[in-house]
């Protein structure tokens, strides 16, 4: 049987993206009360998972311009950064509204910024004047201090600590419980080891790990 909330005057969101990222959004999706309806559209590069209760579209089968222009919010829900970013691409392209999930228990700055398409999970803390970008996931815990700067499609773990001022570059993946000092840069399509701590501005395209974090050969 498939879930339809009793809930009026409210939209039809499509996930896209059925594995467990998928059931982190949904959760996160039905906490805000604002869907009525709610189907899943799995990645093809990752197939899904068994969902009870919710229709789940496969993506090789269906024509994706047709099927996406019938929900009123589309999110992206993959740990991938680099299938966030494609998926979203194409539902730009189609003219569809990026959902923006945000949990009610989030604490978010009135002068934070918060873009289309993200996912800010439970008990994330998003402080003053901290810029988050399109497509990217703050997850469970997570603290982006005042002033940060998080681009597009950056990936957030749980319990991670960014420190104010600190920057995390496009396509970045911070691994759950890693701190990112006052004022230090994380280059674009780099990775932080889960528990890192980052003392200095780690370049583009590395990965570090360790206390204090080193550049993994």
């Amino acid at each position: 049987m498939e879930h339809t909330a009793n809930i009026p005057n409210t939209k039809r969101l499509l996930i896209w993206g059925a594995g467990d990222q998928g059931t982190v959004a949904l959760d996160c999706a039905l906490a805000t009360k604002k869907y009525s309806r709610i189907d899943f559209l799995d990645i093809r590069e990752k197939g899904h998972r068994q969902i009870p209760g919710y229709r789940i579209y496969e993506e090789a089968k269906e024509n994706i311009n047709t099927l996406l222009p019938s929900y009123d919010e589309v999110i992206v829900a993959s740990g991938s950064n680099y299938l966030r970013e494609k998926k979203i691409a194409q539902i730009l392209a189609a003219g569809v509204p990026l959902a923006t999930l945000i949990h009610p228990t989030a604490v978010i700055s009135p002068s934070a910024r918060v873009s289309k398409g993200c996912t800010i999970l439970t008990n994330a803390v998003i402080n003053s004047n901290a810029y988050v970008g399109i497509g990217c996931i703050v997850n469970t815990n997570a603290v982006v201090e005042h002033d940060c700067l998080a681009e597009d499609y950056v990936n957030i773990c749980p319990q991670v600590s960014m420190g104010g001022h600190a920057k995390i570059g496009r396509r970045s993946f911070i691994g759950i419980g890693s701190t990112i000092l006052d004022h230090i840069t994380v280059g674009r399509e780099s990775i932080v080891g889960a528990g890192a701590v980052v003392i200095r501005n780690v370049p583009d395209g590395v990965t570090v790990v360790g206390v204090p974090a080193k550049r993994r050969l």
